[in-house]
């Protein structure tokens, strides 16, 4: 009856065709690309219209480009495996719990992975940065002698989880963690608040990628028997005056600290298997660990709400905070996202909401 229901239902027609080496889609093309209803193809779930380009010839179906393309499964299991993959469950109990081979569960993640990197890669754009944190977490690979650090960047107004990087703890990885926050952000008027703890490669690469658009302060502690004796700051870059101009703009933080980032840390090591204290699931390599913090990243950002950011009944995510969509997604919502006849409303921006229209989607299928 599913399948029925699909059917008689009226589809919507695709604007343009989907395969960027179709004549239509080139920057020359006279127009849009004749788009005609070719057959129906029948799945598991029902049937569903398959669609024909008359520029280019080829078909193919409301599924093509999202991680759901051929699947041979059902979505909804499919988007179980991913937020179990969030949740701390390693992927032998994944695939335990769904009923498929542990194989089936890593090529699933891999899909999810390249999809929600894309997805936050796009949207993630003209962040209005107040004050930025950054620290690393620690972790393991597969043969547990190689040890990987997960460095991040958070701005803490929105808790943005704005940058990350896998790999060792050298300045080459604070370099790229510098840059990527620096290219996703807009240019910071005034200053925008850093702070980090004392790690020798930080202020370096900050006064490199951000120059004099920033106030940069190294928060360090002093531990004795599990408990903070002292909090040292000290100003690397900036004066006292920007500092204190800085400082007046941040609403969260009363005092100069690193908890925020920390608070992250502790989200990415409860949240992935992989990273837990003596796990007997840690990944395979840093190309593994990369995707599941991408995946996870994604979440934070677009689909957990936080409870720092609750306004009355209404809790927000990071990102309707930053404001980069209006309402709290779903892996659904980002997975069907990259379909040719794709609905992105929810896109507050109007020009990322145009670029992603015109690159995954169908102009004219938005309003």
């Amino acid at each position: 009856m599913l399948g029925v229901a699909r059917t008689m239902s009226k589809p919507v027609i695709p604007r343009s065709c989907p395969y960027s080496a179709c004549r239509s889609r080139q920057p020359d093309a006279a127009g849009q690309a004749a788009i005609i209803r070719h057959s129906l193809l029948r799945t598991r779930q029902g049937t569903m219209p398959r669609w024909r380009c008359k520029t280019c010839g080829r078909t193919f179906t409301a599924n093509h480009g999202t991680p759901y393309h051929r699947l041979r499964s059902s979505p909804a299991r499919f988007d179980r495996a991913v937020h179990m993959s969030v949740q701390g469950v390693s992927q032998a109990a994944a695939a335990s719990t769904e009923g498929v081979s542990q194989s089936t569960i890593r090529r699933w993640l891999e899909r999810a992975a390249r999809h929600t990197e894309a997805f936050f890669d796009a949207l993630t754009v003209n962040v209005e940065p107040d004050e930025l944190q950054a620290d690393e977490v620690r972790g393991y690979t597969w043969d547990k002698e190689s040890r990987q650090f997960v460095f991040a960047m958070i701005e803490v107004s929105s808790r943005l989880w704005l940058s990350r990087v896998v790999g060792n703890r050298t300045r080459r990885s604070c370099r790229l963690l510098m840059r990527d926050a620096r290219k996703r952000c807009r240019m910071p008027d005034p200053r925008v608040l850093i702070v980090t703890d004392p790690f020798k490669f930080y202020a370096p690469e900050i006064r490199k990628t951000w120059g004099s658009t920033c106030v940069h302060v190294e928060s360090g502690k002093i531990i004795r028997g599990n408990r903070v004796i002292r909090v040292h700051n000290h100003l690397v870059t900036g004066t006292e005056s920007q500092l204190d101009e800085a400082r007046a703009r941040c609403q969260d933080s009363k005092k100069l600290n690193t908890a925020y980032i920390e608070r992250l840390n502790l989200v990415i090591r409860r949240s992935l298997s992989c990273l837990h204290r003596k796990t007997e699931s840690a990944a395979k390599n840093r190309t593994k660990l990369t995707e599941a913090i991408d995946r996870l990243r994604c979440y934070y950002n677009f689909i957990r709400p936080h409870g720092a950011l609750k306004f009355g009944r209404e809790i927000r995510t990071p990102a309707q905070q930053a404001g980069l969509v209006s309402k709290r997604l779903s892996f659904r919502d980002i997975f069907m996202a990259f379909r040719p006849m794709a609905r992105v409303p929810w896109i507050r921006d109007e020009r990322v909401r145009n670029a992603w229209i015109g690159r995954y989607a169908c102009a004219g299928n938005n309003s």
